[in-house]
């Protein structure tokens, strides 16, 4: 099995992901990797997020009914928070991951397709080796560690850190450069559209 290295940065947020690596389960490659995709979703959704809380609207008294907002939707995967994030007219996430970007998103497009069938319990047909779902939690990890130092630089924040909603309003520098939206309605219409 290939030695998992976690950056210092990253070590809190996948302490059960190593947990799991250092385990003798036969299953702990697959949970590896579903678990590690669940990081880079969540990552995903924070930065968007820490984006939109950052609208001066958007206070300790509204912050429910955003989340609810967000909630209700069921469209929401990772590509509507790229473009989420891109549409807040801030830096793409590509230039946040940086020059590794075109090599990591080509990986990260192929995982998810089996991604997709292990994390319902199907077969892939493809055959995944063990070595190969290593390499891929490694691509995750690598592209969640670029993300988080890009995102940190550009925003104060690395999509990694708990309580969002607090994180966005301590930042001192509003990242978003617009906001398409008003109210929660627009903010639902808007959502939709991505």
């Amino acid at each position: 099995m290939l030695k998992l290295v976690i950056p210092p940065a990253l070590q809190q947020e996948f302490a059960t992901i190593e947990a799991l690596w250092q385990s003798s389960a036969e299953t702990r490659r697959v949970d590896s990797l579903l678990l590690s995709w669940v990081k880079y979703e969540k990552q995903l959704r924070r930065l968007f997020c820490f984006l939109v809380y950052q609208h001066p609207k958007i206070t300790a008294n509204t912050i429910n009914s955003v989340i609810s907002v967000l909630a209700l939707n069921n469209t929401l995967y990772p590509e509507t928070f790229i473009r989420g994030i891109a549409a807040l007219g801030v830096q793409t996430v590509p230039n946040l991951v940086g020059p590794s970007h075109p090599q990591l998103s080509v990986e990260v497009a192929r995982i998810k397709k089996y991604r997709n069938k292990l994390m319902h319990g199907q077969a892939t047909g493809q055959s995944i080796q063990s070595a190969q779902l290593e390499r891929d939690v490694k691509h995750l990890i690598a592209w969640i560690e670029a993300l988080a130092s890009g995102a940190d630089a550009a925003f104060g924040y690395d999509g990694l850190r708990r309580k969002t909603f607090r994180e966005a309003k301590a930042n001192s520098k509003i990242a978003a450069a617009k906001f398409p939206f008003t109210t929660n309605t627009d903010f639902a219409i808007w959502l939709k559209a991505l």
